[in-house]
């Protein structure tokens, strides 16, 4: 029902004027013939006519508006010919300056060019008087041979006898080996002249170790299968187990030895073949015969492929840079206004990033002639600005590789831009923004290839456990591998496990402790077997090796011999007898295992990988029998970063027989590492390309099954384009289960504000500091990556320091607004955020009474917040407050319960010496008209509730999900609706859902997991934010943030006590983690106090 408060002074608004209505005093009008607008002088009866002037005023003239618009209009057209004018003018003066400088730098080029072109004339007229020279050395000496051929006395053994010995004077046993022997190191790199040489050698493990006594060209990078040898190696006989030649593979994990050389042999160009997936090897040799050796990689590595192979991995530019060079000169450019970070990882685990601005970019005079060369950064150098003030100032370096040694240049403290020979560019580096060199874009690859890897990352491979032993222990949960065990994987050769000297502990989550289905899986980083939930296994990567299901005793989808050995509580089984009923879910079906086995022996080393086609077209002609790249490709494959596969003409198909009963067979689309090309193979066929052959998916009537290929990936088939996805033969194909494919997009998915913990809004008081801390504000531990940015042109100053945000408002100042940002570890973007408002009020200008009620647990009951908050209310003095509340002392009533939660509040409790002061025993339900009645008061206008610590805390675990958290978020609902119903409550009544403080940053000493309980309560905080804050359910109901000003360093009572009893010294120790000091309970009824201010503001309007 409405209530009269006096006579209205502001006019309203009501639209197009109706005659038929009547209309109050100082409404408008507007009358949709003329334009015209009208004003009511008094209270108008139906039917009064706008000219009727006792009752109506004209406000605004539709005409006159119109006429002035045209006025304002012909100045500002006026002004803007005069602006223009003036525009053009300058335009033209600048233009001439341009053109006469641009005149004048012709002039000096053209004189430039000439002066070269006269020096090249030169040089070719002195090239050419040395020719003719030679050409009369050679003319004399095949006169001779000539003559020594037809001349009966001539010694031809002598000069077969010089034609045996080559370059370095080396005798080959005939002069055709000689000859032969050129050929087959022809343009090959000799990496013993061309890698960085270290004083040391790799050891049995493949590890680097110094030795002034011998040499090692230590992870050269490779690509083919083999290297070829020359020379005498140093014999290591220092145990049996050392080799000269060592691999590893993408990842630069150690593979093992594949050469040990004799003592005393001199190997004559001999074929080494390496392990297969090896992708780097490191050569050792000793000290004195270091100089007697040459090792070649064959002519297929290409600079380009060695340079990418070796780089690309290991250095990335997020941002982009502008590269261009000319006959004389080089620039490197970079972007106005946008920093860029260049990154090294360079052995494969440390981090490096510099950044780089437009202040940095820089040109060189280069002369770019026939040979190779490198732009790239080289760490910085110490310079003093004009007040004397040193500074680091960054180095970019334009020159030639000396022995083309690019080793040189990927070390820690360089990153190179780019690698050219000649005018060709043989590498650019990867980057988020683009690598222009010379005009043309090379891509942006490395975002790409960073996304294959984190999808990666989700796709954990397989273990096949062959012979060996180990003991589950389900009583003591232990787990231990008791004989060592030969394990198979499906994504290199196999992994020795060893066996443990103790069992290892089973690890905790809420699945094993409710007897759910875990996965038994192999942690390839600390080399251990243990049980995951999911999320555990998730977080193992790519060192993570699924073996089998494990649930209520038995092996699910295991991937063991039947025969494996397993001890389950003390008693030894073979693992088949383990196995799920009838043994159907066999990993190997039992009559397949000896057919896999030869199977396995006859193809090792020939498992073939898969690639992704990221980007890109493919034309097929059934017809002609071809196929061919039509647009340049990006493949994704799993064994190293990415491969851009090149247009060009359409080639023959590798397998186009029809069969003479149904026709042509599916056939498999697959990338040939070996020729960089995609064709269409049969089995047999692709099986022959072995560790070269990538499959990418089958095809079979024009569809793609099992397709590996992006959705839009173009595909022109008999002339009709497509994209792939057109052609899945299943819509929902993928070549990544749906399963997999929703966590994997969840997790590249940026989040907005799931993390972040924090209301809408955060309010202040004019005069009174407001502090936030950064720990507060996620779900998980930590304060090194949140950051908060204040946005909008009125956005004030704000103090920050290592923990927290600290604002103090003037009585000048207003509303502003603020983002919560977490930032990545690594390279600082943005991985989630969260605007927030910053609501700052002042003191009333007529006070206000209201009626106000703090609920809560033992954290209110303590009588500290409600006595803290009324003091500062009338330390305000602008408004009457009635405190509500059967408990604590007078200055200080509210209706705390230590131990209650939610639940308790809506029952006939009587808990831990307390009953509930809100329910109706006659009626059976919460009344709070009947407990204002009761009590004496005349209402509730404000009612602020915090609850959810002892919902947390009260059960067998600390931790608690979104599901378990939700249920308290349901009755703190039923809770509100009863005191919002307008027959047991006060419909106009305001609550606040305070959200709950996190507790202390460590609980030594205190008996409880501080990491889960912060975890569980922020799961709870942002249960209740999504539900309650800013009116989402009801809107007289928000959420206010008194837990998010915990100081969890100092909030908490501490004591002096001995850490040990084997000391006597002692320490601040905390004594209680979960319920504040005297301080931390005033910090929090700041927040409290704010609610309260913000609704006297809403409320004084």
């Amino acid at each position: 029902m409405s209530e009269y408060i006096g006579n209205r002074i502001v006019p309203r608004h009501d639209g197009v004027w109706d005659k038929a209505k009547e209309y109050e005093p100082l409404t408008i009008v507007y009358e949709e013939s003329t334009g015209d607008s009208y004003m009511s002088r008094k209270p108008v009866p139906a039917g009064t006519l706008l000219s009727q002037e006792e009752y109506w005023a004209m406000c605004s003239r539709f005409s006159e508006q119109m006429a002035l618009y045209r006025q304002n209009t012909a100045e500002e057209v006026e002004q803007f010919r005069k602006d223009t004018a003036a525009d053009v003018e300058q335009l033209r003066t600048d233009t001439a300056s341009d053109v006469a400088a641009l005149r004048k730098m012709t002039a000096q080029d053209v004189a430039d060019i000439t002066q070269k072109v006269d020096a090249a004339n030169s040089a070719v007229a002195a090239s050419k008087s040395e020719m003719d020279k030679t050409a009369e050395t050679l003319k004399a000496q095949i006169n001779a041979n000539v003559k020594a051929s037809t001349d009966k006395n001539a010694n031809y053994a002598q000069e077969l006898v010089d034609a045996r010995v080559d370059d370095e004077g080396k005798t080959y046993p005939t002069a055709g080996d000689n000859i032969r022997a050129v050929g087959r190191v022809r343009s090959m790199q000799n990496i013993m002249k061309n890698w960085v040489i270290k004083n040391g050698y790799a050891n049995q493990n493949g590890n680097l170790v110094a030795s002034e006594s011998w040499r090692v060209a230590h992870m050269v990078p490779v690509s083919g299968d083999a290297i070829l040898v020359d020379g005498q190696f140093g014999y290591m006989s220092g145990r049996d187990d050392y080799n000269n030649v060592v691999c590893y593979d993408m990842d630069r994990k150690f593979l093992g030895g594949c050469f040990r050389a004799e003592s005393g042999k001199v190997y004559d160009n001999y074929v080494i073949t390496l392990l297969p997936n090896t992708r780097f090897i490191s050569v050792t040799t000793n000290e004195k015969l270091f100089s007697k050796l040459s090792v070649y990689l064959y002519d297929n590595m290409l600079p380009m492929r060695l340079l990418s192979n070796y780089a690309t991995g290991w250095q990335w530019m997020n941002g982009s840079v502008d590269i261009r060079f000319t006959g004389s000169k080089v620039t490197v450019t970079f972007p106005e206004g946008k920093s860029v970070y260049v990154c090294r990882r360079t052995n494969g685990i440390q981090y490096e990033q510099t950044k780089l601005v437009a202040e940095n970019s820089t040109s060189f005079d280069f002369a770019v002639v026939g040979k190779w060369w490198a732009i790239y950064y080289d760490g910085a150098e110490a310079s003093a600005n004009e007040t004397g003030e040193k500074t680091e100032v960054p180095v970019i370096k334009v020159e030639n590789t000396s022995g083309d040694s690019w080793g040189d240049l990927f070390t820690k403290g360089r990153f190179v831009f780019a690698v050219f020979f000649d005018w060709n560019v043989v590498y650019a580096a990867p980057s988020s923004s683009g690598t222009v060199i010379n005009g043309i874009d090379y891509g942006n690859p490395a975002k790409i290839a960073n996304t294959a890897m984190t999808w990666h990352k989700y796709r954990s491979a397989k273990m096949f456990l062959a012979t060996g032993q180990f003991a589950i222990d389900t009583v003591n949960r232990t787990i231990q591998v008791t004989k060592r065990i030969l394990a198979v994987v499906d994504n290199g050769a196999y992994y020795w496990i060893s066996a443990s000297e103790e069992p290892v502990p089973m690890l905790d989550s809420t699945e094993a402790e409710k007897h759910h289905m875990l996965i038994l899986a192999y942690d390839s980083s600390i080399d251990q077997i243990n049980l995951y939930n999911t999320a555990q296994f998730r977080a193992l990567g790519v060192n993570g090796y699924y073996i089998a299901a494990w649930y209520e005793n038995h092996f699910w989808y295991p991937h063991m011999g039947s025969s494996f050995s397993i001890v389950l509580d003390g008693t030894t089984y073979k693992a088949g007898e383990l196995f799920d009923e009838e043994r159907r879910d066999s990993y190997i079906e039992k009559k397949y295992e000896d057919r896999f086995q030869q199977l396995r022996t006859d193809l090792a080393g020939k498992d073939s990988r898969h690639m992704y086609l990221a980007s890109g077209g493919i034309t097929i002609d059934q017809d002609a029998g071809t196929i061919q790249v039509s647009t340049k490709c990006l493949g994704v494959p799993d064994t190293f970063h990415y491969e851009w596969i090149m247009a060009g003409d359409p080639v023959e198909m590798a397998f186009n027989t029809p069969s003479s009963t149904f026709g042509m067979p599916m056939r498999i689309l697959a990338y040939d590492a070996g020729t960089r090309t995609i064709n269409l193979y049969d089995t047999s066929l692709f099986r022959k390309l072995g560790t070269n052959g990538f499959y990418i998916a089958s095809w079979y009537q024009s569809k793609l099954y099992n397709p590996h290929i992006h959705p839009d990936v173009k595909f022109i088939v008999g002339g009709k384009e497509y994209k792939a996805g057109d052609l899945f033969a299943d819509n929902a194909a993928s070549f990544i289960p749906k399963r997999i494919t929703d966590y994997v997009q969840k997790a590249i998915t940026p989040a907005v504000e799931d993390d972040i913990v924090t209301p809408s809004h955060w309010d202040c008081m004019e005069g009174r500091q407001l502090s936030i801390f950064f720990d507060c504000l996620s779900r998980h531990d930590g304060k090194e990556n949140l950051y908060v940015l204040a946005r909008g042109t009125n956005a004030p100053s704000l103090t920050r320091n290592e923990y927290c945000m600290n604002y103090t408002p003037t009585k000048d100042s207003t509303d502003f607004a603020l983002t919560v940002c977490r930032l990545d570890e690594d390279d600082c973007h943005t991985v989630s955020s969260k605007p927030v408002q910053v609501r700052v009020h002042h003191k009333l200008k007529d006070k206000l009474t209201k009626n106000i009620c703090i609920c809560g647990d033992s954290l209110v009951d303590n009588g500290s917040v409600a006595t803290e908050v009324y003091r500062l209310l009338a330390e305000d003095n602008d408004c009457v407050i009635h405190q509500l509340g059967t408990r604590g002392p007078s200055g200080g009533k509210h209706e705390g319960r230590g131990s209650w939660t939610f639940a308790r509040y809506l029952a006939d409790t009587d808990y831990a010496g307390k009953t509930n002061a809100f329910w109706d025993k006659i009626k059976g339900r919460l009344d709070f008209q009947k407990y204002c009645e009761t009590n004496g008061y005349e209402g509730i206008d404000y009612f602020l509730i915090a609850l959810g610590t002892n919902d947390v805390s009260q059960g067998t675990t600390l931790y608690r999900t979104e599901a378990e958290v939700q249920k308290f978020v349901d009755q703190a609902k039923q809770f509100i609706d009863a005191l919002l119903d307008k027959e047991t409550g006060f419909p106009n009544c305001k609550i606040g859902i305070g959200l709950c403080g996190p507790g202390s940053d460590y609980s030594y000493q205190c008996g409880s997991s501080m990491g889960i309980f912060h975890m569980s309560i922020n799961t709870l905080n942002l249960a209740l934010i999504k539900a309650f804050d800013a009116g989402k359910y009801r809107k007289n109901v928000t959420c206010f943030a008194h837990g998010l000003r915990t100081d969890r360093r100092l909030a908490f009572p501490y004591s002096d006590k001995p850490v040990t009893n084997r000391f006597t010294e002692t320490s601040r120790t905390l004594t209680n983690s979960i319920h504040p000091s005297g301080r931390g309970y005033q910090a929090w009824a700041d927040g409290y106090y704010c609610q309260i201010r913000a609704w006297l503001t809403e409320d004084s309007k």
